[in-house]
């Protein structure tokens, strides 16, 4: 590499300013605050092959990331540049990988089996089922998953099971959820752990901690072997990765962290902005760099998103900057509902497509929860346009989604006989594996009869069972025949949908707790409900059907099947995930979607200065993935919960500079007046509907509602609740089906609207 003192080593060459210095520095603990797309990677990774060149031992530098990915990636960067050979003894990998090692080799002094066994998130969740069964306690309120993520949170905060039962401030807000044993289940989690020489995620940090902590000799080992450690992504630490990096590093100037407190967005998994925003009160000596030349995207792009973080109290100061060009302005557009925002995203990617010569690869669009999806795989189906979900399943593929159209099957078919093993004991109700295989044998094996039948007569097909498990089938075939006739006697979709939904309470399977997981279940299932009531609507306003489930159904497993099947590996998509799993990815285009106040902060951050924060982070995020283009959108009204909702813009909006922003097509953010969110009762029968009020906002002079074939024209302007703007074509009062409309929407759109059913507001 040549002599260091004489020239310029040519990794040095390849490195801005910022860069260079981050990397030479070597005198004592260094903070490299790195802003989105500065290359903090590369810093990495010519850090450490500045420390071999310099005479470090390869085997005595750690670094630590929080992904295989990220590891892996630059260990392939560093073994460009050293050769693989001394890349492969470098101490390289997540910080439960790393950690683990080190707790194998001092297992004797923690009490533990060197070979222990390492539980992931599954079995963890089994063993909690587990003891709460053992200690009889009700299921429904002590929800696995939820006890789970207690005793996560527990073990990340260092409370040990006794600590945790001694603290009266937990102890009342356990009694308050009606939940005083979580205590008692950690404790009998952990023993249950112990004796089976078993481990999870949290206790390889949990356990390295008080391995540092009890055994000062360990301590003063690791410390001296380790001449420099590297930590990755340092705004995503929790309590105990900090306190591990404490432990290790008091006085060692060999420590390089890198982050960015303007991407700290995973407060729910545990992470705590603090652990970078007061780095120096735990090493008072360190030094901090910044890397503010952004490569991946236009100074338009950075300057709308450093206002926009400029908001935040609780931040690092720091002046991103590109010379990648000025670039075109973010565009801000407004559309009357989702289903027009989703139709002018997917037009717009059209557009550009066609215009810039990329590809559907350089394309992404992102949102805050996942349930937003549905709306926007059906547009792009619509428009041909091929997508895929970024670490998901599209929306028909989730779980919760499959189960209530298990049921939903069931209701028009009940010897759906994978439909009916799917749901016959979710929710649970007591229908274990062994009834199953019972009914599974006497229905198929032994007389040939559907499974539906030995469910409504077990003991005609001569299941062995007792009366309680006789008692739980009677019940199961209840709810079955209930839906059943009510598709026979012609109910409509969303009236078969509500009462599924009544009977099976599986909306309360995702109600008793709070967790992220529980959360997205929850708001999948509400646009499921939300997707079966706009189809009724839409059925009954175009004349195209009654709206009943067969109907919805067969729309439906079109969909399913879309989603399914397996194009060519190689064709490109465009991607579509939430804001969080977009942190680290970039695309040539990005369109941010529900940019509204209640989606974008979360409702359930308004009472948390630092949530909003968080939000606004998150937002900063979004925006700071596009290269070249981005889009904010949002809807005024957009229908949720079986609902219109009239919505306002976001907040964060108006923190951005509107001198980087464009309003195409009079998308100006005009704030909604309301002092609440308007709420708009669905259409469901056929008695004339309730009229509408357009939010204050709106241009429009009547209410929305019904109208006669003599009172409009062919060129009249309308606004519908669905389709957005449109103008009548053609005006057909004499059909012999009922009055009836076409008309073009601004969309691009042709509707045929039944009057006698259309809800529309004229312009």
């Amino acid at each position: 590499m040549g002599d260091a003192q004489t020239e310029t080593p040519d990794y040095l060459v390849q490195l801005n300013e910022q860069q260079r210095a981050a990397v030479l520095y070597t005198e004592g603990p260094q903070l490299v605050i790195a802003g989105a797309g500065s290359g903090k990677t590369r810093v990495l990774a010519y850090k450490i092959v500045h420390l071999l060149s310099h005479g470090y031992e390869p085997w005595r530098i750690m670094a630590l990331t929080f992904t295989n990915k990220a590891a892996r990636e630059m260990r392939e960067r560093i073994t460009t540049l050293v050769g693989a050979k001394a890349a492969s003894r470098i101490l390289m990998g997540t910080f439960h990988s790393v950690f683990a090692r080190m707790l194998r080799s001092n297992a004797k002094l923690l009490g533990l089996n060197r070979n222990y066994t390492i539980y992931d998130a599954a079995d963890s969740r089994n063993l909690v089922k587990t003891i709460i069964k053992t200690l009889s306690l009700d299921e429904k309120v002590y929800k696995p998953q939820s006890v789970a993520a207690v005793i996560s949170n527990a073990k990340n905060d260092m409370l040990s099971p006794e600590q945790y039962i001694a603290d009266s401030g937990t102890q009342r807000i356990n009694t308050a959820r009606n939940m005083p044993r979580l205590g008692e289940i950690y404790a009998a989690y952990c023993a249950r752990c112990r004796r089976a020489d078993a481990l999870d995620f949290d206790d390889l940090l949990y356990y390295t901690n008080i391995l540092l902590r009890d055994h000062p000799d360990v301590r003063r080992h690791y410390q001296e072997f380790y001449r420099y450690i590297l930590v990755d992504e340092y705004q995503d630490t929790n309590f105990a990765q900090h306190m591990i990096i404490s432990q290790l590093c008091p006085d060692n100037p060999g420590l390089c962290v890198v982050g960015d407190d303007a991407q700290s967005i995973y407060s729910f998994r545990g992470a705590n902005i603090a652990n970078i925003l007061n780095l120096q009160r735990t090493f008072p000596t360190i030094k901090t760099f910044k890397l503010e030349r952004n490569y991946r995207s236009s100074q338009n792009i950075i300057n709308a998103a450093g206002s926009l973080i400029s908001k935040n109290k609780q931040q690092i100061p720091k002046n991103v900057y590109s010379e990648n060009g000025v670039g075109t302005r973010i565009e801000v557009v407004r559309s009357y509902s989702d289903y027009e925002e989703s139709f002018l995203v997917t037009n717009r990617i059209s557009q550009l497509k066609m215009s810039s010569g990329d590809t559907y690869e350089d394309f992404a669009i992102l949102y805050r929860t996942n349930a937003q999806s549905r709306i926007l795989e059906e547009s792009l189906r619509k428009r041909n346009i091929p997508y895929r979900i970024y670490g998901g399943l599209s929306f028909y593929q989730r779980k919760e989604v499959k189960d209530a159209l298990a049921y939903f099957r069931l209701a028009m078919n009940p010897d759906d006989e994978e439909s009916l093993k799917r749901v016959i004991n979710f929710p649970a109700r007591g229908i274990g594996d062994t009834t199953l295989k019972k009914i599974l044998t006497a229905g198929a094996a032994v007389n040939d009869v559907p499974l539906w039948a030995v469910v409504k007569a077990p003991l005609q097909y001569g299941l062995n069972i007792n009366a309680g498990t006789q008692r739980r089938l009677h019940a199961f075939e209840d709810i079955v025949t209930e839906l059943n006739d009510m598709v026979a006697t012609g109910a409509t979709a969303d009236a078969i949908s509500d009462r599924m939904l009544s009977l099976t309470h599986m909306m309360d399977e995702y109600k008793s707790d709070n967790t992220p997981e529980s959360i997205t279940k929850r708001e999948n299932l509400e646009e499921l409900t939300n997707d079966v009531k706009a189809f009724v609507r839409s059925q009954h306003e175009q004349g195209l059907g009654e709206g009943t489930i067969p109907e919805y159904m067969a729309q439906t497993s079109l969909a399913t099947d879309a989603d399914t099947a397996e194009a060519d590996a190689d064709t490109p998509k465009v991607t579509l995930m939430t804001i969080h799993a977009a942190k680290g990815l970039e695309y040539g285009n990005v369109f941010v979607v529900g940019v509204e106040d209640d989606l974008l902060p979360s409702m359930m951050s308004k009472d948390s200065p630092a949530a909003i924060e968080e939000e606004r982070r998150l937002l900063y995020v979004a925006i700071t993935r596009a290269k070249r283009y981005c889009m904010l959108s949002y809807a005024t009204s957009r229908f949720r919960n079986g609902i219109t909702e009239f919505t306002k813009p976001s907040p964060f909006l108006k923190d951005i500079d509107s001198k980087y922003l464009s309003f195409p097509s009079g998308s100006e953010i005009v704030e909604n007046s309301l002092d609440q969110t308007r709420r708009v009762k669905p259409w469901l029968t056929r008695k004339p509907p309730i009229p509408v009020r357009q939010p204050q906002a709106s241009t429009s002079t009547s209410d929305e509602s019904t109208f006669h074939a003599s009172q409009l024209s062919v060129g009249m302007d309308i606004r519908h609740s669905r389709f957005g703007k449109g103008t009548i074509t053609e005006v057909d009062g004499k059909n012999p089906g009922g009055a009836r409309i076409k008309v073009r929407f601004d969309t691009g759109e042709i509707k045929i609207l039944m009057l006698a059913f259309a809800r529309f507001t004229i312009l």
